[in-house]
């Protein structure tokens, strides 16, 4: 064996050695990263102190926007503009603590002041303010009319009151994927107006705060929530297609009130993150068939309220 490639092998086995602690650190890296990554979750995880003090500052937060929609309400009467604005910045302050309990404590101390300064009578003298006065009975004096009834016009009266109205009160019950929606509504000839409802809202374990909660507290987040029913109206357009049948259709459109919701880790509170206003449209049709000169009876099908029962009756 020749120097160079003896050599050359040495070179190559000390390039060996020298590149086995490198790869075993490059091996050991993404453990660690894990490691890294779950001391960080656990550190991120809330403390029992931490959760008190945002339960605190809840507390605070809640008494202040409460006080805010007394001042506002309270605005009506006497000029609390300066309060409102003082509940607001303490509002913020409280928000914007990140559960402080000193900032929180001087929040709640001041809001206190505030709502015994809102509190407080305003008694004011108006010297233009007119004096309460009772008026005089007002004596009515029956009229009795000495004129004869016409005969034709009850003749007439009689004529109409068998005629068969034309006029029809709806009212109509659907259901779809459990959700039951009640509607009533009125028919004229051809046209037809309902109002209904869908009650398909999101059951939630408790009542949701109209506030939202502050990024920097500890909260869960539930997804976007129906908080009410969803109420629409519907213009309806009737055929006759046979003495006693009819098909209808029917165009409207549905509101809902939706919201993001979270719930706090510190007292399960819910909180409204988000407030949105769902609005979509509808459309339905179906066929009714008028067993008698005053009622009918109809079966359709309603993009939003599903399989529909309907009943009218005349007047």
């Amino acid at each position: 064996m020749s120097l160079q490639t003896f050599r050359a092998i040495c070179a190559a086995i000390i390039l060996a050695i020298g590149l086995m602690p490198i790869e075993r650190s490059l091996a050991a890296s993404p453990s660690q990263s894990s490691v890294l990554t779950r001391s960080q979750k656990i550190a991120q995880a809330p403390t029992q102190e931490q959760l008190d003090r945002q339960r605190e500052a809840e507390r605070v937060l809640k008494d202040g926007e409460q006080l805010r929609q007394d001042v506002q309400n309270n605005n009506y009467h006497n000029n609390n503009r300066d309060i409102e604005r003082q509940v607001g910045e303490q509002v913020n302050k409280v928000r914007e603590s990140g559960s402080d309990p000193q900032k929180v404590r001087e929040a709640d101390a001041e809001l206190t002041r505030l709502r015994q300064q809102n509190n407080r009578p305003n008694y004011y003298y108006d010297p233009f303010y007119p004096y309460y006065t009772t008026p005089a009975p007002i004596i009515f004096t029956p009229i009795y009319s000495t004129e004869p009834t016409s005969t034709s016009t009850d003749r007439n009266s009689s004529s109409r009151d068998n005629t068969p109205s034309n006029t029809q009160i709806l009212g109509s019950i659907g259901l779809k994927d459990g959700a039951i929606s009640p509607g009533i509504g009125i028919r004229y000839n051809n046209i037809g107006f309902e109002i209904g409802g869908i009650f398909n809202q999101d059951s939630l374990p408790r009542s949701v705060n109209n506030f939202s909660l502050p990024s920097n507290f500890f909260f869960t987040d539930l997804g976007l929530k129906k908080l009410s029913p969803q109420w629409g109206a519907d213009v309806l357009g009737f055929v006759d297609v046979a003495p006693r049948v009819a098909i209808y259709g029917s165009v409207g459109v549905y509101f809902q009130s939706q919201a993001r919701i979270a719930q706090s880790l510190a007292t399960s509170e819910l909180y409204k993150q988000t407030d949105e206003n769902n609005v979509t449209g509808a459309v339905g049709g179906g066929v009714t068939y008028s067993p008698g000169n005053g009622v009918s009876v109809g079966l359709g099908y309603h993009s939003l309220r599903g399989i529909t029962a309907r009943l009218g009756i005349s007047f």
